[in-house]
């Protein structure tokens, strides 16, 4: 996408590029087709905009976080990149319980003891892919991969998306010396911790070629995605807190002081110094919809939410549990599987439809808990994500929270918190405050309707209630036994 200084949206594409699951709980990509579809999306956005190569003042980046990509002296990839969805580690968080206590992992790191950072998957690596370990001269992460192919001399890991490697202290801003020991890994085999709006490089002549930009043209370190939509949602004070619903689900809150305890939420470093975040992570989240607009449902998204819009709040007391690529915060179990609860003749696909919207929002609803829990202060939230399109789902979780929800002008809050950065890099902007200042603009506000949300309290306990009944009774454990078996 092309953002003007004000944050006006200029131009865009998008572009897909898929998943390959070659075992259940696996999830793996390709690289190659990664890059080549960031660049086609550059090229057609360009092209399409009738901007001037020439006016691009600089490229930032906002890109999938915790994706485990190894690679070769030649920076190329030794095997397909590893998904922070992919759960095949769990042996290996077990190594890591012998190693250490998880709360003093967590109290280290900022995270908890789960499959997704991978620190995990680079031990999977080497106990059952010794040949490929062997060859890897670097693990690093998406971002790292794009500004090399677009033209940085080096593989620069942005500061907010250190935390993933599962080995960084997230309190000093620094590699952990306890952790890397406990592990076996020296920080060289990492990608170089670099901050958001740093300048790594520039377009050459033949990347020029690739992706429509003129040669010269700034790259800059952007963040990870959810850490860009934090800045695109101009989140960068504490007690301000957003929550965006993509592929991934987050809720976000900016503290002053890195707050140790939260349970199953990552605590982060933001792209502002001197911040942190407060996340919680779901796993799903508006990926449950594509899966049911593709499985079950009718035709496409606008269809989708207009027979959802038929259906009553709390649809006739049916629920989902969104754990369709196992659970992330507050449980951290990869074990966990979807499931719809409380289905009768009564139910449509109307009720089916809108259940997964609330499911969805119900599992944002069980990550704000670990705020209520600490008397922690919203000042504001903000929601971002593809699906604040959907002024249903935009309701269901002003409701659902039971707080006003700020939207924003610009919906790819990823992506304009990527530009923002850039911003800085090429000196736009002096500072990210000064950019959120110019580029970020509020969309609207959505009260909350307090029967629906007296309502929704009541399926939230039914939630919290099904996820304990099934995890305590065996059933997600034997299921995903049993998917293990069948594959």
């Amino acid at each position: 996408m092309l953002f003007d200084p004000k944050g006006n949206r200029i131009g865009g594409h998008y572009c897909e590029y898929g998943a390959e699951y070659p075992k259940p709980g696996w999830v793996e990509q390709d690289a190659s087709a990664m890059i080549g579809k960031t660049m086609e999306a550059c090229r057609t956005s360009i092209a399409a905009s009738g901007v001037r190569p020439d006016d691009i003042a600089a490229i930032g980046f906002s890109s999938q976080r915790s994706v485990t990509c190894p690679v070769d002296r030649e920076g190329s990839l030794v095997r397909p990149m590893i998904s922070w969805q992919d759960a095949r580690t769990s042996a290996e968080v077990e190594d890591m319980q012998g190693l250490i206590d998880a709360a003093e992992y967590y109290e280290l790191s900022g995270l908890p003891m789960g499959t997704t950072w991978l620190i995990t998957k680079l031990l999977w690596m080497r106990k059952n892919e010794p040949a490929a370990y062997e060859k890897t001269f670097k693990f690093v992460q998406n971002q790292d991969l794009i500004l090399k192919a677009f033209g940085a001399a080096d593989f620069h890991t942005d500061i907010c998306d250190m935390a993933f490697y599962g080995v960084w202290d997230i309190k000093n801003v620094a590699w952990n010396a306890r952790l890397l020991d406990l592990f076996g890994v020296s920080a060289d085999l990492f990608g170089i911790p670099t901050s958001p709006g740093t300048r790594v490089g520039e377009i050459t002549p033949a990347v020029a070629e690739k992706t429509g930009f003129a040669p010269g043209t700034p790259i800059c370190v952007g963040a990870g995605d959810q850490n860009c939509a934090v800045v695109g949602m101009g989140a960068i004070e504490p007690g301000m807190g957003t929550v965006t619903l993509g592929t991934a689900g987050l809720a976000i809150l900016c503290t002053g002081q890195p707050v140790p305890g939260f349970g199953g939420m990552m605590v982060t470093n933001h792209a502002v110094t001197g911040r942190w975040e407060v996340e919680g992570l779901s796993n799903a989240a508006a990926s449950s919809y594509r899966w049911f607009r593709d499985t079950i449902g009718t035709g496409g998204y606008e269809e989708l939410n207009e027979l959802a819009s038929k259906a009553l709040p709390g649809s006739k007391g049916l629920l989902f549990l969104p754990y369709l690529a196992t659970a992330a915060t507050p449980h951290w179990n990869a074990d966990a599987r979807a499931a719809f609860i409380g289905l009768s003749l009564a139910h449509g696909k109307e009720e089916l439809a809108r259940s997964v919207m609330e499911g969805v929002a119900l599992e944002i609803r069980d990550m704000m808990q670990q705020w209520l829990a600490r008397n922690m202060e919203v000042k504001v939230l903000r929601i971002g994500g593809g699906a604040t399109r959907s002024p249903l789902w935009n309701q269901i979780q002003a409701d659902v929270y039971g707080i006003p929800v700020q939207t924003v002008e610009e919906t790819e809050s990823t992506v304009l918190g990527a530009a923002i950065l850039a911003g800085v890099g090429a000196g736009v902007f002096a500072s990210i405050e000064e950019g959120v200042e110019n580029m970020v603009r509020i969309g609207g506000d959505v009260e909350p309707d307090p029967d629906n949300h007296d309502l929704y309290e009541d399926l939230y306990g039914a939630f919290a209630s099904a996820y304990r009944g099934l995890d305590q009774s065996g059933a997600f454990t034997a299921l995903a036994g049993i998917q293990s078996k069948s594959s």
